[in-house]
């Protein structure tokens, strides 16, 4: 699990780096799916809030690929 969020996380930084470039900014493109606004639950004593998005791109499907490969040759 520690390999994949480090993944996602390594592709969410090239997605940001390469943003600003027309040839490259399809690596970026995300979809994102999730809870928006967060669902509030208020019983006077308590307040709970409940909300999750996960975004993806291509940039984030490598990172995780490339850190599985690097983590499996590594083993």
């Amino acid at each position: 699990m520690f390999v994949i969020v480090v993944g996602a996380l390594l592709g969410s930084v090239i997605a940001e780096a390469v943003a600003a470039y027309p040839v490259l900014s399809l690596l970026s493109r995300d979809v994102r799916a999730g809870i928006d606004p967060p669902l509030t639950l208020d019983i006077r004593v308590l307040t709970f809030t409940i909300g999750a998005t996960v975004r993806l791109n291509l940039a984030i499907l490598i990172g995780i690929v490339v850190a599985i490969w690097i983590f499996r040759l590594l083993q």
